[in-house]
């Protein structure tokens, strides 16, 4: 291989950075008030930085920066020394996947490494990591939470998000039936033409997923779709209520990858997917995308609690893979402030994209608390 056909990586480095939210982000599971984050950047022998970026969210999954972290030095890096030839685009993107496919990698761990690869891939072909596979050429429209809290939480925020300018509101459910169902009521009155889209988090069980869904059609509430409504294995309990309910019911917890996909879609009776880079990492995502539109089921893309650097690589598929029928991207906006510049940008609810090349993000070296020395090397190119 010609080495100058790919970038010639000389070491990757790893810091964490806390970001405080200006709300508790609660779902089902519990809450966080800061992102405990794990920022990456692999760098090549010109130079060039790639930056990417594990977003773990425990009350979600159970994982927790401590896993991440934990989970690094059991894992083989050295095959960084040897990337594909950028020609075949395929190969380049799939090659950290690839290479990890039989470890044990957690989600947001290999979303980084690939993340940081991309970036440094587009760079040194000077394109938008979009035009990878396309550009759709259309700004994305984001939907934006309504976290877990008390009946006066859910009008207040639907209020403030009116005035915004969004219109999709994803609504985390609690599980209580009558909160929620007063919490949307109280959404409704306010912001009456606003798309309702529900998210569960696995926080219902069987009856009362039942009692919910039949109290949606007395109170004639349109919703887009109920997501997640039961713990990852319950694909029988998924089944029972998709078989008895109008609304679409998403899979999230319970599609990790494609050969989850196939089972929630064939044995638990799902309508759609969202998809997450966080939790199935940056090339299986774009495999469940496939596989998704090949079976016809609806398609979503959302995330953890991540900052504008994550969240602007899933804005980078959205533009070049399109097809997603939601767009959730909004985590970016429930920080009081980053170390970021460039990247996702946000006019209401419109998600926008420059076409720098690579992610077109970058770090702010000013940043309080954001120094060289915190960087600390998990590979070094051999001499």
């Amino acid at each position: 291989m010609n080495p100058s056909s790919t970038p010639q990586l000389q070491r990757m480095e790893i810091r964490s950075l806390n970001l405080e939210l200006n709300e508790s982000f609660a779902i089902s599971g519990g809450a966080v008030d800061v992102a405990e984050l794990v920022l990456f950047r692999l760098i090549d022998t010109a130079g060039n930085i790639g930056l990417g970026e594990a977003a773990p969210f425990p009350a979600y999954d159970g994982m927790t920066r401590d896993g991440v972290l934990e989970a690094i030095p059991s894992l083989d890096f050295s095959f960084l020394e040897h990337p594909p030839p950028s020609q075949d685009i395929t190969e380049s993107l799939s090659w950290i996947a690839d290479q990890w496919s039989s470890e044990e990698v957690p989600g947001p761990l290999l979303a980084a490494v690939e993340m940081s690869w991309w970036d440094l891939l587009g760079q040194f072909l000077q394109m938008p990591v979009y035009q990878f596979f396309g550009d759709y050429g259309h700004s994305a429209e984001t939907g934006i939470t309504i976290v877990v809290g008390d009946v006066n939480h859910a009008r207040k925020s639907a209020e403030r998000y009116r005035a915004l300018g969004f219109s999709d509101l994803k609504i985390k459910l609690s599980g209580d039936v009558q909160q929620d169902l007063s919490r949307m009521t109280a959404i409704r009155d306010v912001h009456p033409e606003c798309r309702l889209l529900l998210d569960a988090n696995g926080g219902f069980n069987l009856p009362d997923a039942m009692c919910f869904v039949d109290e949606l059609s007395a109170h004639g509430f349109e919703v887009d779709f109920l997501e997640q409504p039961f713990p990852s294995g319950s694909l029988e309990e998924n089944r029972q209520l998709a078989s008895l309910s109008p609304i679409p019911i998403l899979a999230d917890e319970s599609c990790t990858s494609v050969e989850s996909l196939r089972t929630c879609f064939n044995e638990a009776a799902f309508s759609g997917v969202n998809l997450k880079i966080q939790k199935s990492g940056v090339w299986e995502s774009v495999l469940i995308h496939e596989a998704a539109l090949q079976s016809g089921k609806n398609l979503m893309i959302g995330g953890m609690v991540e900052s504008p650097l994550s969240m602007t690589l899933s804005a980078h598929l959205v533009r070049g893979l399109g097809s997603f029928d939601w767009v959730d991207l909004d985590t970016p906006l429930f920080m009081k402030e980053h170390p970021f510049k460039g990247g996702i940008q946000f006019d209401s609810g419109i998600v926008q994209l420059k076409a720098d090349p690579g992610l077109g993000i970058s770090l702010n070296p000013d940043f309080e608390g954001l120094t060289s020395s915190d960087w600390v090397p998990v590979w070094q190119r051999e001499k």
